[in-house]
Parts: structure tokens; C-alpha cells; sequence
């Protein structure tokens, strides 16, 4: 009912018009740097004029002081004129001095006022010019997606080894003589370590850059991968995993980001890279069961992670061509090869504070109290952890009911992972055909009758999304009551496809929500939250799923997570018609700050106000006493305005 009619009213509103998201990132296009090295903020030139109301105030200030010639208050105002003496003194000054301040006021900050010959920070950092070749966007295309390749194999591996290991379990069970939970714990452990992994990786990427993550965590993954291979016991082989896992999982964190340095000043293409990219952490464990299947009824168990080892063998040598793409770490570089000496942060306490608050405090915060990440992470969680419950089940209808060969058995996964690629087709068709047409004039993207673009409201990524979720229910309850022996073993194979379509679709729709509602920190936050939980939830299904299909069966214990994503569809459905109103009221969200921006006007605006009528002629200050009230006065407005923002 919500997915037609009204898509156009609903979806678009222009530019002039957009009160949330776009306020932001106005705020911050207005802020483009001139070409150059280094921007420094030097408090006697002029400044560019910022379109946020607090540039404008700060603006003001500034040129009020900086005109006004600051000395001792008189009679006639605030301030008066110095003598010559006194001028010539000061020119001597700043000849014989080349870092000498200028005399102010006690009232005057210095901080407020930093020196001109202050070493820059590395957020002040720019290219030399718009079409700098060192800039990851000015990169070839051909270069670009070479990049955007090699990371996306790179999280294919990772995910790849979280489902081979599952198929050398039996063969486990009898040389260690063990239960099968406690061999299918493998793969639970592995799960763990990519979601504890994913969630360090991000910020370390920020101090160290990301190719240095990329080629470090590799190679160490891969030492532990050999060591499960090598192991004796099931000890072993469960700690190795869980460090062979967290130190695999930074390209699931980092190539993201990745892919976004390098499109993110093309939105048509960003989609289709980003499509490209979010198919390898799905298509790999669909290959698993295949591969595994194959090497294990050839050889032994342990020939699972060789296989591991050989594919992540095969992209390593890859990755040495990956250049750096974080804009920060070029430019650092950049300058520290120029000899520009830069004021870099220590790794003290606030930035290990600022580290620990936005990937580890805040992402179970927003968990808790932010409904659309709380019910959307639960609902992409649930869809993933089936996924995985699969590898489980899989072998149960395809080798025990259909009596397949292991390896054979794995064939059905066909069905997933053609799903999964046709899932990435069609959002590639749909983006191209709703989010981003081409015009008249080669470009892409829709536009309103002036020929101004187009902004969709975050309500609107929500569609692929919904589509998706219709499907799930239909794939699962497709399976259950399809794999019978009278039925050939296709029907149920088929079933697959569905369901990676869906699978896909709903975990782009969610993404790109995500990315239209918060802003990047919170965003970094929220999609944080949701890999945690989307990891962990999996981790636990295969532990039980051998014991649901002996006690119901296959028809209605694959029911029973159709019955679950058949009452988890209102999710999708809801914040499609709702999610407006939960923005409204979010805490992180644009709107958020847009509220926070208000409360800092008004009390700006407040301050200003109270600020004229003390400097009226009925409100003149005299002498040194006049001087004093007029700090302390000023002292404790500034602390009222602190108040209320």
C-alpha cells in the first residue's frame, strides 16, 4: 500500500525546500577550501563569509575588534583612540618582533586569536587545486575500479572463511571426538572475532591510514588461518579461529570507506560501486559450502583452510598496488615531505575518549534509544543469522533427504548466490532508473522544473528495502514445504534465489537510510551497531540449528523464521510511512542538530540583543568602573548563553 501512489510527493523535494539533511551539508560546502597548501586562520585578514548563522555572528565580532583600536575605555564609549607614541611604540614592536602580538583588551581571548605563525593542524590540510592529481577523485575511472575491485575480493576472502570451516566439520567430530555444537563453535568464534575486528579497524584507520591496515591485518589472518589447519585439538582450533577472524575483519570495516574516497563525488556511481562492493560479504560464505564441500570429499578437513589461505594468497599481492585513498593520511604526507611541520594530536585521553565514545559507548547507546536503528539492526541481523542457520540446514535437506554427496551438497547454494547477483543488477537498474536518470544533458539525477536537483527524502531508499522484505517470507516458506522427496531437489534449490534478491535488497535499502538520516560520526555509530549485532546474532544460530531441524522437521522449522521475518515486515513497512516523525524526535539524527544549530542562534541572537542595549546612550559606561561592570556583565551573559546551548 505504501510502495505506489505516492513515491514522487513522497520521495522528492528540492533543494530550496530540504530542511534536514541538506542543511549540513550546505554548511559544509560553504566551507570549501581555497586552492592552496594549508588554510590558516589568521584573525587580521578577512575572512570568507560562512552561510551558518554562527559564522556570520563570529564574523561580526571579529571585525569589531579588529577595527576597533583596543585600549583603555573613555568617557565617549568603550574605546579611545591611542596617542602616536603609543602607536609608534607598538609599530616598533612588531618590526623588532616577527611573531608579536597586538595589545588587547583583557576581555580578548588569545585562544579566540591564535598566532600567524602557528604550525597548521591536519584538518587544515587541502589539495592544490580542484583537479589535483593526488586526489582520489580525480583518479580514472579504469584506476578506480581496480581499487574498488581488489578491496571488494578482499572482503569476499574474509567472508569466505567463516562457511568453509563448516564443512569440515564432520570429519572434525570423529578425529577429535567431539560433539557437533562443540565443532560448529568454529564458526561462532570466527563470527565473533569480524565483529570485534570491524569495530577497532575503523578508527585505527584514521591514525595509520588505510593501506597499511590492509596490508598488515592480511597476512596475520592468514598465520592464524594455518595454525587451525595445523591444530591437534578443539581448544586450539577454537582460539585460533577467533583470532584468525579478528584480524581478518578490517577490510570489512575499511573497504566501505574505501569506495566511498574514491566515488564520493559522484552519487550515480557511488550506488553501483558501493552495489558492487556489499555483494562480497554475502557472496562469500554462499561459496563456502561449495568449495569446502569439494576439498573435504577429496581430501581432509584441514584442506578447508588451505583453500582459505590460497584465495587470500591469490588477492594479497593485490593489495600492494591499493594506494592510500583517506584524503587526511595523503595530505599529512604530503606536507611532512614538504617539510611543513604540522600540530598533529598526541593519542592522549581525549582522543581515546572520542575513539571509545563513537565505535564502543555509542553504538550500543543508539541501540537502546534510537528505534530506527534499534528495529532495523534486529530485523538485517535476523535475515543474516538465517543465512548462516543455512549452512546448517542445508546439508540437512540437500544430503540427508536427498541423499547428495558432501560437496554436491553444497551445489543448492547456487541458488543464493545467483539471487545475490541479481540483486545487485537490478538496485544498479533501480538507482539508474528512480534516483538517478540521465538528462538531457549527460548527467544523471533528477531535476525539478527549474532545472534544480533533486534531494530524496531518506523515506525514499526505504522502497528497495520494503521490496525486499515481501520476498524473504515467500523464499523461506518456498523451502520448507518444497523439500520433500517427492518434489525434485530444483524446487527447493530455487527457493534460494528469492531469497538473496531480498537478503540484498533490504540490507541496501537500511544502509542508505542509514546514510540520509545521521550524520557521518553517528552514522559511523549506527552502522557500527548494526554490524555488532548483525555478527553476533549469526554467530549463535548454527549452535542450535542441528537440534530445531531433528525436533520439527524442515517444513516447520524453516516456517518458523518464515512465521518470524512474516511479522518482522511491519519494520520496513512502518518507518516507510512513520520514519519522518522518529527523525523528528531522534537524538543523532540531521534534525538533531538542526535543533542544536536553533538553540545556538537564538541564544547568539539573545546575546547580541542584550549586548545592544548596554552599549546605548542611556547605557554608557564611565571610567574604570564602568569598564569593570561592562566584563562582568559580559562575563556572565556568555556564561547564560553557555546555559542554554
Amino acid at each position: 500500500m505504501y510502495l505506489h501512489g505516492s513515491f514522487e510527493s513522497c520521495s522528492q523535494i528540492s533543494i530550496e525546500n530540504r530542511s534536514r539533511s541538506s542543511r549540513s551539508s550546505s554548511i559544509r560546502s560553504s566551507e570549501k577550501r581555497r586552492p592552496g597548501s594549508i588554510k590558516l586562520n589568521v584573525p587580521n585578514e578577512p575572512k570568507k563569509k560562512s552561510s551558518s548563522p554562527f559564522g556570520k555572528v563570529a564574523s561580526r565580532v571579529s571585525e569589531e575588534v579588529s577595527q576597533a583600536d583596543l585600549s583603555e575605555p573613555n568617557d565617549e564609549g568603550l574605546f579611545k583612540k591611542r596617542s602616536k607614541s603609543e602607536r609608534s611604540e607598538t609599530q616598533n614592536d612588531r618590526n623588532g618582533e616577527e611573531a608579536a602580538q597586538h595589545d588587547r583588551s583583557p576581555e580578548v581571548d588569545d585562544e579566540k586569536y591564535p598566532k600567524q605563525d602557528r604550525r597548521p593542524t591536519v584538518d587544515e590540510l587541502e589539495w592544490d587545486s580542484p583537479d589535483d592529481k593526488g586526489n582520489p577523485h580525480n583518479w580514472s575511472k579504469l584506476k578506480k575500479w581496480l581499487i574498488t575491485l581488489t578491496v571488494s575480493f578482499d572482503c569476499l576472502c574474509v567472508a569466505l572463511g567463516s562457511s568453509l570451516y563448516g564443512e569440515a566439520l564432520p570429519d572434525l567430530m570423529i578425529e577429535m571426538g567431539i560433539s557437533q555444537r562443540l565443532g560448529t563453535a568454529g564458526v561462532t568464534f570466527y563470527l565473533i572475532g569480524l565483529a570485534m575486528g570491524s569495530v577497532v579497524a575503523a578508527p585505527m584507520s584514521e591514525i595509520l591510514g588505510r593501506r597499511l591496515i590492509y596490508l598488515v591485518s592480511m597476512p596475520v589472518g592468514m598465520l592464524f588461518t594455518m595454525g587451525v589447519g595445523l591444530a591437534t585439538n578443539i581448544r586450539t582450533v577454537l582460539v585460533l579461529r577467533l583470532f584468525s577472524g579478528l584480524f581478518s575483519s578490517p577490510p570489512m570495516s575499511l573497504a566501505g570507506g574505501t569506495v566511498s574516497d574514491l566515488w564520493s563525488n559522484d552519487p550515480a556511481q557511488l550506488a553501483v560501486a558501493m552495489a558492487v562492493f556489499c555483494l562480497a560479504p554475502f557472496l562469500g560464505p554462499t561459496i563456502g559450502p561449495i568449495v569446502g564441500g569439494f576439498a573435504v570429499n577429496e581430501k581432509s578437513w584441514e584442506w578447508t583452510q588451505w583453500v582459505h589461505l590460497m584465495f587470500c594468497g591469490a588477492v594479497y599481492p593485490l593489495l600492494f598496488l591499493v594506494p592510500e585513498t583517506l584524503d587526511s593520511t595523503i595530505l599529512r604526507r604530503r606536507m611532512i615531505k614538504r617539510g611543513v611541520e604540522l600540530d598533529e594530536p598526541d593519542l592522549d585521553f581525549e582522543f581515546v575518549k572520542m575513539v571509545v565514545t563513537v565505535f564502543l559507548v555509542r553504538p550500543f547507546e543508539m541501540l537502546m534509544v534510537e528505534p530506527i536503528i534499534c528495529f532495523t539492526s534486529v530485523y538485517v541481523a535476523f535475515l543474516f543469522a538465517v543465512l548462516f542457520g543455512f549452512f546448517r540446514a542445508y546439508p540437512i535437506i540437500f544430503g540427508d533427504l536427498y541423499g547428495m554427496e558432501r560437496g554436491i551438497s553444497g551445489l543448492p547454494f547456487i541458488g543464493v548466490a545467483v539471487g545475490l547477483v541479481i540483486g545487485v543488477f537490478g538496485f544498479i537498474w533501480f538507482d539508474r532508473i528512480f534516483f538517478h536518470p540521465k538528462n538531457e544533458d549527460g548527467t544523471r539525477g533528477r531535476r525539478d522544473e527549474n532545472g534544480d536537483p533533486l534531494i530524496f527524502a531518506p523515506e525514499a531508499r526505504l522502497t528497495i528495502a520494503a521490496i525486499g522484505s515481501l520476498l524473504m517470507p515467500i523464499a523461506l516458506f518456498w523451502l520448507a514445504w518444497t523439500s520433500r522427496e517427492s518434489i525434485h531437489w530444483i524446487v527447493p534449490t530455487l527457493a534460494g534465489v528469492p531469497f538473496g534478491f531480498g537478503l540484498l535488497w533490504v540490507f541496501f535499502g537500511i544502509v542508505l537510510y542509514f546514510s540520509s538520516t545521521f550524520p557521518p560520526q553517528c552514522l559511523a555509530s549506527a552502522l557500527a551497531a548494526n554490524s555488532v549485532l548483525r555478527y553476533t546474532t549469526a554467530s549463535v544460530f548454527p549452535l542450535f540449528i542441528n537440534d530445531m531441524y531433528e525436533e520439527l522437521g524442515i517444513d516447520w522449522a524453516t516456517s518458523i523464521f518464515a512465521f518470524i521475518t512474516l511479522a518482522m515486515l511491519p519494520v520496513v513497512l512502518a518507518l516507510y510511512k512513520f520514519g519522518d516523525r522518529l527523525r523528528q524526535y531522534s537524538r543523532y539524527s540531521f534534525e538533531a542538530e538542526d535543533r542544536k544549530e536553533q538553540a545556538e542562534f537564538d541564544a547568539k541572537e539573545s546575546f547580541e540583543d542584550d549586548s545592544d542595549q548596554m552599549s546605548s546612550p542611556s547605557g554608557k559606561y564611565y571610567g574604570e568602573a564602568g569598564s569593570s561592570f561592562n566584563r562582568s556583565s559580559k562575563t556572565a551573559m556568555e556564561q547564560d548563553v553557555s546555559n542554554k546551548v
